[in-house]
């Protein structure tokens, strides 16, 4: 047993290595588009020096595992390579931990390695997330982990299951808050499944100490502000009448999506980003599901955190991440019954080959966006070079040039207005991009009082549109 985990692990190991050369040194894709994923590595590196000089990182408003592991490893590397593997390690992993929980749960799993291969490695946004340096899919093993510990308990009874659920729980929530919302069922499910089974009270002690040890960076790093992340504005405007609203005005901006928060809130069962062939399975999802105790536990999991997403003023498709290992979990008995009911095994091995066809065309679809932003931060960043040790005023595209070490004096143009701007600076922007989603918002605020009080001066056209302006007063 212990050889086979042994091996298990060094093949998980060796895959990773092989993707994030595939992805990293063939598609040219370093992990880093947006601007989250540099402020991960911002905090990485920050971490780095810490740990080095002992210089105080400084507050974070983000969970702390990921640039905690992030600069861990960048000693052996650096932040922006760490980031990136950690991401890719964290989906060869918790694609395996799919497999043992379907195992665990189900009687009948003979294509169980086909159909996580297939519809979570695969799927669009899984597979941009896990190459992607964002903490999404770290958080995502973490809870994977979490659930195939609980579904051990509720089998076994043994101890250590409860500790492991409770480990990777706390780790899950202190990499995504949001993880808190898909583990609630979980933790209240074992929490009676444990007093059912009358443990010694003693491990309630441990238990506590164990969750009070893992939150400790936390409240090292944010001792002055450690609750500060449930002021976030989405928590404080979350409600009920959101569920029916596809349109939104925010401090991100007007977003309008294609359907309301109820549905974008499920839609991972559906939706060609993640699940497309889900349509299919649901209408045999009533008759064919196991109903135990685990799977009711799993499915009240991914309802709740539905819900919790649905009320929030504000769609975003990486959210959905976390709760998708649990609907292929339960989803998985119907695409065995399916499968099942097909006999002839050239005409099964041929759907097979055209679903794996699909996914990969509609994985290439989902990583191309991400491609191209990588390639134009890029281009930009050596556009740049050479206006370097100047002011910039800048709206977007700022954390990007910040992350890849350009040395300007950055006012970022959505964070204050501006009544004055310094003359001989620089502005980069985009003149037409963000009409729309930040209208009467500080960054068109900003650029509608420099074109109506000063003279802007194109210095360079860059791509996508963007432009590089030095600002002349107009006296």
């Amino acid at each position: 047993m212990l050889k086979q985990k042994s091996n298990l692990l060094i093949l998980c190991f060796i895959a990773s290595i092989i993707m994030l050369v595939t992805v990293r040194f063939i598609l040219n894709f370093d992990g880093l588009y947006g601007q989250d994923s540099y402020e991960y590595l911002r905090y990485s590196n920050t971490l780095i020096t810490f740990l080095k000089s002992g210089v105080q990182p400084g507050d974070y408003f983000w969970p702390l595992y990921y640039p905690i592991l992030g600069a861990l490893l960048g000693f052996i590397t650096n932040a922006s390579f760490a980031l990136q593997f950690i991401s890719i390690v964290s989906l060869v992993f918790c694609s395996v931990y799919i497999i043992k929980t379907i195992s665990l749960i189900y009687e009948d799993t003979k294509y169980n390695l086909f159909y996580v291969l297939t519809f979570f490695i695969l799927s669009p946004m899984t597979f941009r997330l896990g190459v992607s340096s964002m903490s999404d899919m770290l958080a995502t093993l973490f809870i994977t982990l979490s659930f195939y510990q609980g579904v051990k308990y509720f089998k076994k009874v043994k101890i250590k299951h409860l500790y492991w659920t409770l480990i990777f729980g706390i780790s899950a929530v202190m990499t995504r808050y949001g993880a808190f919302v898909v583990l609630l069922p979980l933790g209240i499910s074992i929490l009676l499944f444990f007093f059912k089974k009358k443990e010694k009270i003693t491990h309630i002690f441990i238990l506590v100490g164990i969750t009070l040890f893992l939150l400790l960076p936390h409240f090292v790093v944010r001792s002055e502000n450690s609750a500060e992340f449930l002021q976030h504005e989405w928590l404080k405007n979350w409600s009920i009448f959101n569920f029916f609203k596809k349109s939104f005005t925010t401090v991100d901006g007007i977003s309008t999506n294609l359907f309301p928060n109820i549905i974008y809130a499920f839609s991972s069962v559906f939706h060609p980003r993640y699940f497309l062939f889900g349509l299919i399975s649901i209408p045999f999802i009533i008759t064919k599901i196991k109903r135990s105790f685990e799977i009711k536990t799993i499915l009240l999991s991914f309802i709740i955190y539905g819900l919790f997403l649905a009320g929030i003023p504000f769609q975003n498709n990486r959210f959905l991440l976390l709760s998708f290992p649990l609907i292929l979990i339960l989803l998985f008995p119907s695409f065995q019954f399916l499968v099942n009911k097909i006999k002839h095994t050239y005409i099964k091995k041929s759907l097979f080959f055209i679903v794996i066809l699909i996914q990969i065309s509609l994985t290439f679809i989902g990583l191309k966006p991400i491609l191209e932003r990588n390639s134009f931060e890029k281009k930009i960043t050596t556009e740049l070079k050479k206006y370097e040790n100047n002011t910039l005023y800048s709206f977007d595209i700022d954390i990007a040039l910040q992350g890849r070490n350009l040395d300007f004096v950055y006012k970022n143009l959505w964070i204050q207005k501006y009544s004055t701007f310094q003359n001989g600076s620089l502005v980069l922007f985009h003149p037409t991009k963000f009409e729309k989603q930040w209208q009467d918002k500080n960054p068109m605020i900003n650029w509608n009082n420099l074109k109506t009080n000063y003279n802007l001066e194109i210095v360079h056209y860059l791509p996508e549109g963007w432009v590089l302006y030095e600002i002349k007063n107009k006296n």
